[in-house]
């Protein structure tokens, strides 16, 4: 393991010329693979099996983040924010704790749709 690890990306790299696909070999077979599709830049990282686990497509509009994972955690020491015009949770099961106040704000309507609805 000698050198700077620039230096082993580079020797790992594998440029094709037809495709210029560029592919970095990682630890437990998965690979980073950086290359063009449809006229966006991409840059992936795939399992060992070929499977594409972190896709980051660079288009005109900006750049758009898909991640298929066993589990996703995000930790922030002050603050994560999502902002979109449409944000959608889909899950088997949701659970929102809070150990200091939640506040839940609208400008319009707050629909709680279920079987039985408990408050306190």
């Amino acid at each position: 393991m000698a050198g700077s690890p620039k230096e082993k990306l580079q020797e790992a790299s594998d440029v094709t010329a037809e495709t210029d696909q560029r592919e970095v070999y990682l630890r437990d077979g998965r690979t980073l693979v950086v290359r063009e599709s449809g006229g966006h830049d991409l840059v992936e990282i795939r399992s060992g099996s070929g499977m594409v686990e972190v896709r980051i497509e660079l288009t005109e509009r900006g750049p758009v983040l898909r991640m298929e994972s066993l589990k996703l955690e995000l930790k922030a020491d002050e603050a994560i924010t999502l902002e979109s015009p449409r944000v959608e949770i889909k899950g088997g099961s949701v659970k929102i704790e809070s150990e200091a106040d939640l506040e839940v704000e609208a400008k319009g309507e707050v629909r709680v749709v279920g079987t039985n609805i408990y408050l306190n």
